[in-house]
């Protein structure tokens, strides 16, 4: 077995980052099958004018029809995986059947349940979609016209996965009569975006009172799921405010985190713990911050326990207990937390904490935490993978965690794909540059040597822009865990398969195979093992 290396965890400025905030805006009104809809046309201008000026990539459907609608959806969940923020509206007909809700195209029947299942949306496609965000995943569901009237199943609630929120407008049909202008729900969302320079939970909370204020409490907006406890700020348009640290926070910001705190919002908790529990801030106050945590736990977060952990495995705010921070550890990762699933497979592989080694154990944990997209998991999987510690795993396995680790974002593996592209084997190397190639990055030859086009490719995958080289790395302060929905909701595993080991039918196929003497990656003696937190503070 190769001995193990510890790697920091590093991040790469993102000033040459793509598009860092997404929308896709659905306004269907013209259905074939049913009563022509007031109002979704109108609302879709309306959300993409807010969310244009606040520097959205804003994707608009307006009367899209099911194979239209479909493929945008593909289009914009791909889009998403290089950005920090995704947003979705949708203004239409919505139903259920066989206990699914069905967003509805405007040429898709309302029956049978065959074809609306096999012509409709289902409400998981679009979560899915936006759920590929790297920090901030956000759908918004008008309930206006929601469902038509002769509907007798009521819709399910939806089912978020890990660390998004889905907001709806309460109950279906209770609508203003706005006529050809946008709605009630649509046009208070829309001024409540284009606030400048607010932390996306504030803008939320401001919705939700300004919504009920103006509807006289007709529309309320309801919470299913919690985002990411990362901060965004919508800013002025410039795409220049968004997202930071909490300890970004001015006065006034930090005063309205506190508010909303003591108001007992889990997320504004999670936040105030994170400024709290910084050395190089101001308000620095581990005491309060672990009394933060302690509150935020009584609402079931996994999140909290994980931020606990960390307190306590330190000393900070609390007395050292290792004993306890690995118990709290364990809470979070049984509750699906990544981050803990990760921070674990680090503890056992290399027997901190008062527990022995255990490679296999590591190895599952780091598994789990892979399987949901934590970005340094994936990476550490793959390096495993990669050092033939997995049984039945390969090369192709190794590069489509990795792929999947440089589309959530991962700068230390961008920055080693860099600066030691043969950190990784020859087989893994060429997978990887297979794997780019399918997905339409790359159109070199597959021969494991990490020129010019493998490192344009590979950055372009990252999200960065063509041409853009990394600038120099940064220790990092803090890696974007996975926050929760509900504590218990399964979470679908990703695991992927090994592909086949042949050719992508691109211009690839074109070019010869180059062996390098001696091969590239043979004889390397590193398995990079990545614990982001524990990492930030050596």
């Amino acid at each position: 077995m190769r001995p193990t290396a510890l790697l920091l965890m590093l991040f790469l400025p993102f000033a040459a980052a793509a598009q860092d905030r997404v929308a896709m805006v659905i306004g269907n009104s013209a259905y074939e099958d049913a009563a022509t809809l007031d109002g979704p046309r109108a609302d879709a201008a309306r959300l993409t004018e807010a969310l244009e000026g606040q520097g959205f990539d804003v994707t608009t459907l307006i009367d899209a029809e099911s194979a239209a609608f479909k493929q945008a959806l593909s289009d914009f969940a791909f889009q998403a995986e290089a950005a920090d923020i995704a947003l979705i509206y949708y203004a239409g007909r919505r139903v259920a059947s066989g206990g699914q809700s069905y967003l509805i195209p405007v040429d898709a029947p309302l029956a049978p349940a065959s074809a609306l299942r096999r012509e409709g949306v289902a409400l998981p496609a679009l979560l899915r979609a936006a759920g590929k965000a790297r920090q901030i995943r956000l759908v918004l569901l008008d309930n206006c016209h929601a469902a038509p009237q002769q509907a007798t199943a009521p819709l399910p609630p939806p089912e978020p996965r890990l660390g998004t929120l889905v907001v709806t407008s309460g109950e279906v049909g209770a609508c203003d009569e706005s006529g050809e202008n946008a709605g009630l729900f649509a046009e208070t969302l829309a001024e409540v975006v284009a606030q400048p320079e607010v932390e996306v939970g504030a803008m939320l909370d401001d919705f939700r009172a300004a919504l009920r204020s103006r509807s006289g409490g007709s529309l309320s907006a309801r919470r299913f799921g919690r985002l990411n406890p990362t901060p965004f700020f919508l800013g002025g348009g410039d795409g220049e405010a968004a997202s930071g640290g909490w300890s970004d926070l001015n006065e006034t910001q930090g005063q309205r985190l506190a508010e909303l705190a003591g108001q007992g919002d889990t997320r504004s908790q999670l936040g105030l713990a994170v400024l709290q529990s910084d050395p190089d801030d101001p308000r620095y106050d581990p005491q309060n911050a672990a009394a933060q945590l302690m509150r935020a736990i009584e609402t079931g977060s996994a999140e909290a326990r994980y931020q606990l952990a960390q307190l306590y495995e330190e000393g900070r705010g609390v007395e050292q207990d290792e004993a306890r921070a690995m118990q709290l550890y364990r809470d979070a990762a049984e509750r699906g937390h990544a981050g803990a699933l990760n921070d674990l497979g680090f503890i056992h592989l290399q027997g901190e904490l008062g527990q022995e080694a255990d490679p296999e154990l590591a190895l599952d944990y780091f598994r789990r935490a892979a399987d949901r997209r934590h970005p340094a998991a994936m990476f550490n999987f793959a390096a495993m993978i990669d050092d033939d510690k997995v049984p039945g795993r390969g090369a192709a396995d190794a590069a489509l965690y990795l792929y999947r680790a440089l589309r959530a974002g991962d700068g230390t593996l961008l920055g080693l794909m860099q600066e030691e592209p043969r950190l990784f084997d020859s087989d893994t190397r060429k997978a990887l540059q297979r794997k780019l190639s399918d997905s339409g990055f790359y159109d070199g030859a597959i021969d494991g040597l990490y020129g010019d086009g493998t490192q344009a490719a590979i950055r372009a995958a990252f999200g960065m822009e063509a041409g853009a080289l990394p600038g120099e790395a940064t220790e990092a302060t803090e890696e974007t865990p996975e926050a929760e929905t509900s504590e218990t909701s399964p979470i679908a595993s990703e695991t992927p398969q090994e592909e086949p080991d042949q050719e992508p039918t691109t211009q690839a196929e074109d070019a010869p195979e180059i062996n390098a003497e001696p091969e590239p990656g043979v004889g390397e003696n590193v398995t990079p093992v990545l614990r982001p937190k524990q990492a930030a503070r050596e």
